[in-house]
This record gives C-alpha cells, sequence and structure tokens, in this order.
C-alpha cells in the first residue's frame, strides 16, 4: 500500500463530508484513510461511520476523551500500514490529482524525506487567495512555517526513525517536526507549485513565527 492518508477531527461535520468525498475521488486508489474522532461533541462521527460503511478503505479511531491533534495524529501513524503518511484536515479539500502528483514526485526524487503542496485558501467563505510560495525552504523556514500542514506527505519510514510529533506540542507541532528533521537531521523537504489542496481557514492562521528551540 503506498498510502495512509491521516484526518483527525473535532466537531468538523459543515465541512466533513466534502473534506471526505475529496479523499475518496483520488485518481489514484491504492490507499487507506484512518479518520480518528477526537471525542466530537457534534454528529461527526455518525457521518463518518457511514462512509466507512460504504467504502472499506477508511479505517474509523473514536478517542475516549480530547487528546489533541498531536497525539491523535501520532496515533494514526502508528496503525498506517502505507509507505506515505498524508495529511487530512476535515475543513480541508483535495483536488482529484492530490496523491498522483504526490506519487509522481517521490518516483521522481528519492532524495526528499518530505513533500508540501501549494492550494488555495476561502478566506471569510468566499474569497479565493493564492498560497505563499518559498523558493529557499531552508532560509525560509527560520523565520516562518513555510508548509502548509495539510496537504503535506511524509515517507512512512521517516517518523520511523527520527520520531513522530512531539507531543509537548498542542499547536505548531507540523512546524517543529520540519525544523527537527531539516536543521537537525539534515534531511530534504520540498514543496509543489502545483495547487492541490483548498484551504478553508484564514490566511493569517496559515504560519506559526515561533521556530521551535532543540
Amino acid at each position: 500500500m503506498k498510502f495512509s492518508v491521516i484526518m483527525s477531527i473535532y466537531n468538523e461535520k459543515q465541512f466533513l463530508s466534502k473534506s471526505i468525498k475529496s479523499v475518496l475521488n483520488q485518481t489514484y486508489t491504492d490507499y487507506e484513510f484512518i479518520i480518528i474522532d477526537d471525542a466530537s461533541k457534534d454528529n461527526s462521527l455518525e457521518l463518518i461511520n457511514i462512509y466507512a460503511l460504504k467504502d472499506n478503505r477508511i479505517k474509523v479511531i473514536k478517542n475516549k476523551a480530547n487528546i489533541g491533534l498531536t497525539k491523535s495524529l501520532n496515533k494514526g501513524i502508528s496503525i498506517a500500514q502505507g509507505e506515505f503518511i498524508v495529511r487530512q484536515d476535515g475543513d480541508d479539500f483535495f483536488l482529484p490529482n492530490h496523491l498522483e502528483k504526490l506519487l509522481f514526485f517521490f518516483n521522481n526524487n528519492p532524495e526528499y524525506a518530505f513533500c508540501g503542496v501549494n492550494g488555495f485558501t476561502i478566506q471569510n467563505k468566499k474569497d479565493l487567495l493564492n498560497f505563499f510560495e518559498f523558493n529557499d525552504i531552508r532560509k525560509n523556514l527560520l523565520i516562518r512555517n513555510c508548509f502548509n500542514h495539510s496537504g503535506i506527505i511524509v515517507r512512512k519510514n521517516i517518523f520511523e526513525k527520527y520520531g513522530k510529533y512531539d507531543e509537548a506540542y498542542r499547536y505548531g507541532q507540523d512546524y517543529e517536526l520540519w525544523c527537527r528533521l531539516i536543521y537537525k537531521y539534515g534531511l530534504k523537504g520540498a514543496n509543489l507549485k502545483d495547487r492541490l489542496i483548498i484551504r478553508n481557514m484564514p490566511i493569517e492562521r496559515f504560519f506559526n513565527k515561533n521556530v521551535p528551540k532543540f
């Protein structure tokens, strides 16, 4: 199996159906879809279970108590069977060729540990904006997080060798991971220019400016 798409949700029923469909409608189909419900109080879990009954690629994990995004992602990574881990949020949407484009990149660039994607953001539910592009990732990562967490892909053996998300970080766990992999271990990360995701969040929330310290 090539991909394990991991989604952790908490009370995200508003956009959840569209988000799940965007994964199930990928042009590349060799993947599992792990969805962790982090003790949602709305009907998110019921909605997930409906899709799981229709598609056996979906694996549902129900947290008994809310443990937060970082621990939920690590739980998903621990059971993932795919060669690559792909992140997805419950209010974001993959374009249909998302996985296909990422697989093409890694087949042609085996030296890379992880790869992010460009995309669009819907600001205030109507404005369609382009993501910022960063040409020199190693330089710019010292200033701000230049990877979109949603849609990013990481080789699973990277987590096994260098560790999963640091559970000391309730927020910014992705930024800490990218800095650790690039600056501490000297690994390579890339960003595709292809716009392969739609993010449903204000642009001012994209970037965490607090650089992690090791």
